[in-house]
């Protein structure tokens, strides 16, 4: 898929400005050839020749890019670069790059050979040059390396356990610069659907780490190519590429009998080909894989103790002190508030409120518009406090059978009261449990019975409600009683604050221009809810994209403009009305 590299450029035993003495060479890089050398006094280290016919087309600031960027980036993970500079051989002037020498081999060695790598090697090794990219994506100026993958990712074996090291940055720009890139690069295979179109962010790298990764589990790549068909065309194998991804990959464990399902959805996550449900950069990649490790050896553990007859403690559901929950929610800091004060202080400090009397909630109701964000609040809630999570819908409790429905929700119940500490999110609560006195049938007000009865004081068994609406009307008036549903909360459109936090939200980490006006958008936002000005930031890079320039205020202002809100001032008066009323009666 590029052009063939001619070696040779050194011979053996040759010296580079009378310093370095070539010892062997060890391969071809997509800008040049790659030695093995002896420095004389710093001993055995790597140097990287630029090939003539790429140092032509480019400028010396290009060239040494990757050295100006690692000089930045000292870590045990990443291959440190010592020098740049340039020797003289047939009339030629060559520019080349030194680096650390890693005795070991690549990860697509160690592929070729074994194929496919058990799961705890591979977590390893992922977490090893994950680690390392993390730090070159959290620089002031992030840095997206544009090029992951097994041949850019060496195993140092100098100490008893292997540790993987990310390099080869010779493709990588810190990310005020990406979105002036006109043409793909890197390996084809390993490349975000994206970076075809010359757009590159922090999350395009996680993709690639995605298929990295899988590749390691699996021993295949998450989709299938017949390059040979496509002999070396570009533009056939792009096609190609985006065409076989629009089926979703099979998850690992298919082909891995010890990878669980937990680290699947990590994986998938990291492959997905929609921007917006990707993990956003290395960071968030690595937790992930360390959660669903956590996870995995929580079960185990409380199979073990389920095993041996013993009650499973609550010690494996630690609340934060300070969670990272609620940092994802832009603005609603009224609700934030309302939330920590009434519902997590009560909860993390159970035994001092019981000290002084005061009763721990039994749930809460989120009610408003749609697209308010109810459900990533309690999303964002849980992540705070750390506590298992159950998100229920109507469809969930659904059953054919006589008293099918009524037995779900004793089970759903039960498995919250093992797992305690628990949250129950119930969404759509109007239609789980409607009022009964709109004549409902038998079995329907049986099941709203034992919905009702499973929710009183389920937070003496460590269980805490969350029910969101978008109908408070409907819902039964027994649901407020005490012991059931303590607070409620109104979750209304985002005031000024919150849009302009939104806005910023949604624009982090994608290529913008220098004009936007976040107080401009949020002030012709009134009344939009999240979900609108989510659409509206994916309507204005779209546009951008198309133009291959950076988001722009016009763009935002233009998608503004041609999208209302989806919600009416009528129906914001009705949601207004039952806040102050506090009352079902319309």
């Amino acid at each position: 898929m590029g052009a063939t590299i001619k070696a040779g450029i050194l011979s053996k035993g040759e010296k580079v400005l009378d310093t370095y003495e070539v010892q062997s060479l060890i391969g071809q890089g997509a800008f040049g050839e790659v030695y093995k050398v002896k420095h004389k006094y710093l001993g055995v280290q790597v140097l990287k020749v630029f090939r003539q016919e790429y140092v032509k087309n480019t400028d010396i600031e290009t060239v040494t890019s990757e050295a100006k960027i690692l000089s930045k980036l000292t870590h045990p993970n990443i291959v440190r670069v010592f020098e740049t500079n340039t020797f003289k051989k047939d009339e030629q002037t060559y520019f080349f790059i030194t680096m650390g020498f890693v005795p070991g081999e690549t990860l697509a060695q160690l592929l070729k050979r074994k194929i496919q790598l058990p799961v705890p090697i591979a977590i390893t090794i992922q977490n090893d040059f994950l680690t390392g990219l993390r730090l070159a994506h959290e620089q002031e100026f992030p840095i997206v390396h544009r090029d992951i993958s097994p041949d850019n990712i060496l195993l140092s074996y100098e100490s008893e356990k292997p540790r993987a090291m990310l390099s080869d940055f010779g493709l990588a720009q810190s990310f005020d610069q990406v979105s002036s890139i006109s043409q793909a690069a890197g390996k084809y295979p390993y490349m975000a659907p994206e970076c075809f179109w010359g757009t590159y962010l922090l999350t395009s790298d996680v993709f690639s780490a995605g298929i990295v990764f899988y590749r390691m589990l699996t021993g295949i790549m998450p989709w299938e190519y017949d390059f040979e068909s496509a002999r070396d065309d570009v533009e056939n194998i792009m096609t190609m590429i985006i065409v076989a991804r629009k089926t979703p990959p099979r998850p690992p464990s298919l082909y891995c009998d010890t990878c669980d399902e937990k680290l699947d959805e990590v994986i998938l996550k990291a492959l997905s080909t929609d921007l917006e449900n990707r993990y956003r950069n290395a960071g968030e990649f690595l937790e992930a894989i360390k959660n669903s490790q956590t996870q995995t050896s929580i079960s185990k553990q409380a199979v073990v103790e389920n095993e041996h007859g013993e009650h499973e403690t609550t010690k494996r559901h630690k609340i934060k002190a300070k969670g990272k929950g609620f940092d994802e929610i832009a603005g609603m800091n009224e609700i934030k508030d309302i939330l920590y004060q009434d519902v997590i202080l009560p909860l993390s400090e159970k035994e001092l409120y019981e000290q002084y009397k005061v009763s721990v909630p039994n749930g809460i109701m989120l009610y408003g518009p749609p697209g308010c964000g109810k459900t990533f609040i309690a999303e964002r809630f849980a992540d705070e406090v750390e506590y298992s999570f159950y998100q229920i819908k109507p469809s969930d409790l659904a059953s054919t059978y006589i008293h099918g429905t009524q037995e779900k929700i004793g089970q759903l119940f039960r498995e919250a009261r093992k797992k305690a500490p628990s949250i129950i999110f119930i969404d759509e609560v109007d239609a789980i449990v409607p009022n009964r006195d709109t004549h409902m049938d038998h079995g329907y007000a049986s099941e709203v019975n034992e919905f009702l009865a499973q929710m009183t004081e389920c937070h003496q068994h460590g269980i805490f409600i969350i029910a969101a609406t978008n109908a408070p009307e409907k819902i039964d008036p027994a649901i407020l009683r005490t012991g059931r549903i303590d607070k409620v909360v109104y979750v209304g459109p985002p005031d000024y604050e919150a849009r302009v936090e939104m806005f910023k939200l949604y624009l982090r980490e994608r290529p913008i221009g220098t004009d936007i006006d976040y107080e401009t958008l949020a002030n012709m936002t009134r009344n939009y809810v999240s979900s609108d000005i989510k659409f509206i930031t994916n309507e204005a890079s779209k546009n951008a994209l198309k133009e291959r320039t950076k988001i722009q205020q016009r763009h935002l202002e233009g998608a503004i403009k041609q999208n209302p809100s989806s919600i009416s001032e009528k129906q914001i008066q009705k949601y207004e009305k039952f806040k102050n009323s506090r009352s079902f009666e319309y």
